[in-house]
């Protein structure tokens, strides 16, 4: 039998690798909705305050769970977005000068990250983080 998580409005939900963590879309302001998290059984989690496009890929979390990768930005200027779950500070992983829209991206095992980017046409990108993501 499903069982709902949360209230309101919730889209493009995202498992963390342990499974003890959901992360999703809350309910739409203009173009953008706030990046909620949840546990399993519904217990609300509080995350620092962001805001993600509506539509498409929009967070990934890194192999070992120690933090998420989300999109922020107009859609002409996205730029990726790393949140450390242990500390909840943000950073900023790109700062993409050339106007283009991210579509999707992704996380390898390993920790890269591969993006697609719309800009007249298409281009398929990878980013290298530094470090191991997969040591805390």
């Amino acid at each position: 039998m499903p069982v709902r998580l949360t209230t309101g409005e919730a889209s493009n939900p995202v498992w963390s690798p342990e499974g003890n963590l959901i992360v999703y879309a809350g309910e739409n302001v203009g173009f953008f909705a706030p990046l909620l998290a949840v546990r399993p059984d519904g217990t609300p989690v509080k995350l620092p305050s962001i805001e993600v496009l509506r539509e498409g890929v929009r967070v990934r979390f890194l192999p070992n769970g120690s933090g998420l990768v989300y999109l922020q930005g107009l859609p002409s200027a996205q730029n990726l977005w790393l949140l450390d779950l242990a500390t909840m500070k943000t950073r900023e992983l790109t700062r993409l000068t050339n106007a283009g829209a991210i579509r999707s991206f992704d996380i390898s095992p390993d920790g890269n990250i591969v993006f697609d980017r719309l800009r007249g046409n298409s281009h398929v990108v990878l980013i290298d983080l530094p470090g191991d993501p997969k040591k805390p």
